[in-house]
């Protein structure tokens, strides 16, 4: 099974922000010219993935919990127990438990979001609801198989003598 893109773009958002910390400090200190391009090229990097990401769905629970995450971490101060309750389900959905009470309410967040209820926050937290809910609410499929055992099973041991009763039984003589 592939990666879940989200998950994929999530490492790598974490990745450009740590280098664009770093070149920004480097540049901070010594004001060389390459040093500003570097800051600017990973600026550019962070918007294009933030820009995927609120086009992405992901395709797991695991990716719904990332943007669940994400959508916590940019909530108002004023709305931290929402943001607490977000953290709550996205432990949850990482887990791979998927509770329908926390469908239902990531749904009437998101609602409420669009309403204006945060702001600009609220509209930039909302498209990332309303994706790990497609993302979450998604089938989960289980493939399993039967791999036959080598040799004799160990029932047959068991009743020797009787292999072919069951063979016998199931299908009568003719009359």
């Amino acid at each position: 099974m592939p990666i879940d893109p989200v998950v994929l773009l999530i490492e790598d958002l974490c990745s450009t922000e740590a280098a664009l910390e770093k070149a920004a400090q480097l540049y901070a200190r010594e004001r060389r010219r390459t040093d500003g391009e570097l800051v600017t090229l990973l600026l550019d990097r962070v918007k294009k993935i933030f820009s995927e990401l609120h086009e992405t769905v992901p395709t797991s629970a695991i990716g719904a919990a990332e943007l669940v995450r994400m959508a916590a971490k940019r909530l108002p101060f004023s709305y931290s127990r929402y943001a607490t309750h977000l953290h709550g389900i996205a432990d949850r959905l990482a887990m791979g438990r998927r509770q329908h009470t926390d469908l239902v309410w990531l749904r009437a967040l998101q609602a409420a979001l669009i309403d204006g209820v945060c702001g600009e926050s609220g509209d930039a937290v909302a498209p990332w609801l309303s994706l790990a809910v497609i993302g979450a609410s998604r089938p989960v499929i289980v493939f399993r198989s039967v791999h036959p055992l080598n040799g004799n099973p160990p029932w047959k041991s068991v009743l020797p003598g009787l292999d072919g009763a069951c063979e016998a039984a199931s299908h009568p003589p003719p009359n």
